[in-house]
């Protein structure tokens, strides 16, 4: 369903990003547009050798991912929301999901 409303880039490096329709300006010079498939494979072929360092940071960003939603979600639950707060909760939304997918797939290839 998100899908619907995203579109993936990926950068020189294969990282992969979701940016919301409307939101085009967001993407850098230098991103390829991805399908959802090529999104997976890259998503699932995470090297084994940085598996570690990569748990980490992915963990400090889920965690600064929820320190950045409290303003959005503030606002929302004050009825003082626009359409920006809405925007920003699921760029956030569709990072953390590819965060955990890729943690699951750094998990899975650790068993």
């Amino acid at each position: 369903m998100d899908s619907l409303f995203m579109k993936l880039f990926k950068d020189s490096n294969n990282e992969v990003f979701a940016i919301p329709q409307g939101q085009e300006h967001l993407v850098q010079a230098g991103w390829v547009e991805i399908t959802a498939g090529e999104r997976k494979e890259l998503l699932e072929n995470v090297s084994v050798e940085q598996t570690q360092e990569n748990l980490s940071e992915i963990l400090d960003r889920l965690m600064e991912i929820d320190v950045e939603s409290i303003r959005p979600l503030r606002a929302i639950a004050t009825n003082t929301d626009s359409l920006d707060d809405h925007r920003k909760l699921s760029t956030l939304n569709s990072e953390r999901k590819d965060l955990i997918l890729k943690m699951k797939v750094i998990k899975r290839s650790e068993s």
